[in-house]
């Protein structure tokens, strides 16, 4: 795919933090853990576990060269003496390997990309210190109006043939699925769960926009650029119609987090 646009994906930063608050509301941190970021998008969850454990090193890594370059750039305007602390590196996340290198891997809506989420995490698990920890949440919510309706626009035609075929839908497991996968490669004190976010959108349009800079990269990657303004705008009268409303509404994001251990002191 094309690179990813880190000012388009942070036109929503506000609810695109709300998993991560989630998650900062429950994780411990030691002052000085070895923290690594898989997928790291523009560096501001990296410098925020750096901030938590004052004692501590964080890398964060992404496979977009525009991510990382928006990661550095913030990195050099921080003032809270960080530099010494926190650094980034472009890796493609599934070619990610170490040897109980850290004491917690976080990845915030990364892993849902990887086909072989089984390799990653076992790869995850031998990066681990022991007593080490992972936590990863993935966006889980290809059942919501809008992937519905995008799904159905792309198998008609003509977008079905510009598509190849292709509806770009992620599979998704249930919470049981990655809880057995964790068990079976060692992992301890495994919590897997759905959580739904509520955010309020002045208008279905503003749900395309957030997705142009996600789940509609592959769609807009696949066809012709003189054909990406019309294919946008018959997504955008299909929510209109599929939600009922031109105007302010509510788009029901759920997620998927995934807690584990290495086991060890």
């Amino acid at each position: 795919m094309a690179d990813w646009d880190p000012e388009l994906y942070n036109r929503f930063r506000r609810y695109r933090a709300e998993p991560v608050e989630h998650i900062l509301s429950r994780l411990q941190l030691a002052d000085n853990e070895l923290i690594i970021d898989l997928g790291c998008g523009s560096g501001e969850n990296t410098l925020e576990l750096a901030r938590r454990s004052p004692r501590g090193s964080a890398l964060g890594v992404d496979g977009s060269p525009a991510m990382i370059e928006a990661a550095r750039k913030l990195l050099d305007a921080d003032a809270a003496g960080l530099k010494a602390r926190v650094s980034f590196e472009l890796l493609n996340v599934p070619e990610f390997r170490a040897d109980r290198a850290y004491t917690l891997i976080f990845s915030n809506a990364t892993f849902h990309w990887i086909p072989d989420k089984l390799a990653l995490f076992a790869a995850c698990f031998d990066a681990l210190r022991p007593g080490g920890s992972i936590v990863v949440q993935m966006p889980a919510n290809e059942t919501e109006t809008a992937k519905m309706e995008i799904g159905r626009l792309a198998r008609q035609a003509p977008w079905n043939t510009m598509l190849g075929g292709r509806e770009h839908a992620f599979h998704e497991e249930p919470p049981e699925f990655y809880a057995a996968m964790l068990a079976r490669l060692g992992y301890d004190r495994i919590d897997c769960y759905h959580l739904t976010f509520h955010h309020p959108m002045d208008r279905p349009a503003d749900v395309v926009q957030w997705y142009r800079s996600t789940g509609l990269r592959p769609f807009l990657d696949a066809l012709p650029a003189d054909r990406h303004d019309e294919f946008l705008g018959q997504v955008t009268a299909r929510l209109n119609s599929a939600y009922g409303t031109s105007g302010p509404m509510t788009f029901d994001f759920k997620r998927l987090f995934i807690w584990g251990r290495r086991p060890g002191t």
